[in-house]
């Protein structure tokens, strides 16, 4: 009998280098992962967490209904309390549970000592930390999205073309979580698709799954575009954007939150895989770039923001530690732990300090308004930006958020709402975020600074020492 030559040994059947160490790594993973749970009702409330409050108790505008059942779930589990902590413990368990899905999701396409050392940057990005701490539903589509991954490449690799589709159609669930889980889905339909075709070699399952994933992938597409295209367009006709501009703070806010190291990593990453062209490095690289693709095409109609690509993060720390499996890297022990140390630098520090100075690197709401509560006289006034939070901490048990009564609600849609008050004889406290004035008219930032310097008396400021943001907050009182 002949023996096939090694060029048709099925894609399936060729081990992917394990490395050693996987273990190590993935545990230290986890226990570093442990500190999304550290200080997590420390940090104030703001505005989009208590929307999640209002809405999850409310039912008002619940576009991904099984978050906010998680999120109220969990609260009653602790006997009822919408405390910082009860709205944020989903989040923070999903954040966790992350560290180990990275690995799992990316062990058949990687191999051990890449996923686990992808699992540890994970572990230690302060950006995964910050939405680990956050009622929001960031970190809850992760979990979805990983799970489908891994079945999905498991079926690809593996040439089963039935877990491959149960793998997307896990991913497509988590739309009802958070809907950048629809990004994702997209990229797995597609990317098999496109690396089976610039692949230097590959087997025939793999590639029939892959154009399978494609096929289902159009004819999704084909079905939900009348839908998507009347959702962006009524979103565009409440919310118009500038195109570039909105495009540039995708780029820019990505590559903040990523931090240079990380992203430049990926770069090098991206690199290596292209020139060894195989099948699973290709798929590790189109699906974040596919993600990102998709994104940027959807920010020319909303407001592009890092966080509608945050499902990608894991995806762009496995390019990051790519390399480490090619030569001469695998064979060095030092430069592999080298490059670990230079990936890990920036996240670690920005976690250290996501503690400290940063203040979990949100605006310090609760001390102004809690300070705006102990000094003022019954029968004083309360104006502020973002309502709903000082309708939080000044109303204790207050749920119906979107309608605060507490205070009087200034943003750039009502710039004027503290004029009445200050025509008023009552005594007045403004709780005031001066990052917000950049967004209003000219002639309405002037009245308002105006009104603040000639009438009024800064008592306080809270700052929060956070690089590329100005979360600083100030405490005004008109006697």
């Amino acid at each position: 009998m002949v023996e096939p030559p090694p060029t048709a040994v099925r894609a399936s059947e060729a081990p992917v280098p394990s490395g050693r160490g996987g273990a190590a790594w993935l545990l230290l993973a986890c226990l570093v992962g442990l500190a999304r749970f550290h200080r997590l009702g420390d940090w104030s409330l703001w505005y989009d967490e208590c929307l999640t409050l209002a809405d999850g108790w409310h039912g008002a505008g619940n576009y991904n209904p099984l978050a906010y059942a998680v999120i109220r779930a969990t609260a009653e589990l602790l006997g009822g309390r919408t405390d910082e902590l009860a709205l944020r413990l989903a989040p923070a368990l999903a954040g966790w549970l992350v560290i180990p899905l990275t690995f799992w999701a990316f062990r058949p396409a990687a191999g051990d000592r890449r996923a686990a050392l992808a699992a540890f940057l994970v572990a230690l990005s302060p950006w995964q930390l910050y939405w680990s701490q956050n009622a929001r539903f960031y970190t809850l589509v992760e979990v979805p999205a990983l799970l489908g991954t891994g079945l999905c490449l498991r079926g690809l690799l593996g040439g089963r073309r039935v877990t491959a589709l149960a793998g997307l159609v896990v991913v497509a669930a988590g739309t009802t979580l958070q809907l950048q889980a629809a990004l994702l889905t997209g990229a797995l339909a597609f990317a098999p698709w496109i690396a089976a075709r610039l692949a230097r070699s590959g087997d025939a399952p793999a590639r029939r799954a892959a154009g399978v994933l494609a096929l289902v992938g159009a004819l999704v597409v084909l079905a939900s575009l009348a839908w998507v295209g009347g959702a962006f367009g009524r979103y565009a006709e409440m919310k118009p954007v500038d195109p570039l501009a909105s495009v540039l703070h995708l780029a820019q806010s990505t590559a903040f939150f990523l931090t240079p190291t990380l992203a430049v990593g990926a770069l090098v990453g991206g690199i290596a895989i292209l020139r060894e062209r195989d099948f699973p490095g290709l798929l590790a690289l189109l699906i974040p770039l596919l993600v990102g693709g998709a994104a940027t095409a959807a920010a020319a109609f909303a407001q592009g923001s890092a966080q509608y690509v945050f499902v990608a993060m894991p995806f762009v720390a496995l390019l990051a530690v790519w390399p480490l499996e090619s030569a001469p890297l695998a064979r060095s022990a030092g430069a592999r732990l080298a490059l670990v140390a230079l990936l890990a630098a920036a996240p670690g520090a920005g976690s250290g300090l996501y503690f400290g100075v940063r203040h979990g690197e949100r605006p310090r709401w609760r001390e102004a308004y809690g300070l705006v509560d102990e000094l003022r006289a019954e029968g004083d006034a309360v104006a502020g930006m973002q309502g709903p939070v000082g309708e939080y901490y000044l109303r204790p048990g207050s749920t119906d958020l979107r309608h605060p009564r507490s205070v009087v609600w200034i943003d750039r849609t009502r710039p004027y709402s503290w004029a009445p008050l200050a025509r008023g004889e009552r005594a007045l406290w403004l709780v005031v975020r001066p990052d917000f004035l950049q967004l209003w008219g000219r002639q309405e930032r002037r009245d308002f600074a105006a009104f603040l310097r000639e009438e009024c008396r800064l008592v306080r400021r809270f700052d929060v020492h956070l690089e590329g943001r100005d979360l600083d907050l100030e405490v005004y009182h008109r006697p």
